[in-house]
């Protein structure tokens, strides 16, 4: 019941959010968009995210080396959804103003993802108030989280501590990007690629990440 009612809220809150933006006096204001020219005419724009300030809320089966929070959000605990994770957080412009929130949703294979370089799908859903939503799939791989990270963490009992950037998309395309599958508003006629960028600087023993995070894309109109 409590992952009901956790699915059905977040759901509720997208619809509300498009129906109040079409009544009058609803209009989100349009935070003017921070972008530069790429390759073959793309618009470059990133979107940010700092962990663990701009978290609202993560759920997962409760086995990742990850905390669950806030405390009262239910875990992933039922077979169908064990391998699942969630996450809604607050995003940034390049200016460092909040412009609106994100949600991240992962199904993760079987194995260790730690001991393995596994890969899996991720959706990203941008809902960028005054703009619209856009709507990301990647796949990403655990890659050197586990032997450079998590491993360090389990041996020593302490933090982890470093300066580590890594680029955590592998795909779907042949180039290592994802997709932009599509969007509203503003993004209803994008389309285009982009990548993940992460730079941790601390991950500690109760799984809280400290670092700065990018979603990075090249948009093009669709043709």
């Amino acid at each position: 019941m409590g992952r009901i009612f956790l699915v059905f809220t977040a759901a509720g809150a997208l619809i509300a959010l498009l129906v109040f933006a079409n009544l009058p006096g609803y209009a989100n204001p349009r935070i003017e968009p921070v972008t530069s020219a790429g390759p073959d005419g793309a618009v470059m724009e990133s979107f940010f995210f700092r962990s663990p300030e701009d978290g609202i809320a993560v759920t997962h089966s409760g086995r990742l080396p990850l905390g669950i929070a806030p405390p009262g959000v239910v875990a992933l605990s039922e077979p169908a959804i064990e391998r699942g994770f969630a996450l809604i957080l607050n995003m940034h412009d390049a200016n460092g103003e909040i412009i609106g929130f994100g949600v991240e949703l992962e199904v993760h294979p079987e194995g260790d993802m730690f001991a393995e370089d596994l890969r899996w799908e991720t959706e990203w859903v941008l809902v960028i108030p005054g703009r619209g939503m856009l709507v990301l799939n990647q796949q990403e791989h655990s890659g050197e989280l586990g032997p450079k990270v998590i491993n360090a963490i389990r041996e020593t009992g302490s933090d982890w501590i470093g300066d580590w950037t890594v680029q955590t998309t592998v795909g779907p395309l042949a180039n290592s990007r994802g997709v932009i599958v599509g969007g509203t508003e503003e993004f209803a006629e994008v389309t285009g690629s982009f990548i993940e960028i992460d730079h941790l600087t601390r991950y500690s023993v109760d799984g809280v990440m400290w670092g700065d995070f990018e979603l990075r894309l090249a948009m093009e109109a669709r043709r």
